[in-house]
């Protein structure tokens, strides 16, 4: 009993850093959480950082309506819905901005005024 196991050596140490010499490695996905208003609980979206704002809209929208939550949302339509960072701020986040570039991963989904 007892003894010493030996393994083949499959990675050389110190381990890869998150940050090599070229630029620091990104996550391939974000974990975003977005509460519609007037809507109980937060819709989690898997998206990639490459995706713009409104990408997330839409895709948020689309999430809400396929797992049947309630209440029914009357609009549907991505255009008539602005993001924030919280339902407290006034301005809303532009659509063409990269999810990569915001500092948050929890938005507020609200219908515009327009």
């Amino acid at each position: 009993m007892g003894g010493t196991i030996s393994t083949p050596q499959t990675h050389k140490f110190p381990l890869q850093t998150m940050e090599t010499s070229d630029s620091p490695l990104r996550p391939s996905k974000l974990l975003l959480n977005v509460t519609i208003e007037n809507t109980l609980g937060a819709i989690q979206v898997l998206m990639s950082p490459e995706n713009t704002v409104g990408d997330l809209v839409k895709v948020a929208l689309i999430t809400y309506d396929k797992e049947k939550r309630r209440p029914l949302l009357k609009e549907t339509d991505p255009n008539r819905y602005e993001l924030h960072y919280s339902p407290y701020t006034l301005q809303s986040l532009k659509a063409s901005e990269k999810l990569k570039n915001l500092g948050s991963r929890n938005f507020f989904l609200c219908s515009s005024s327009n």
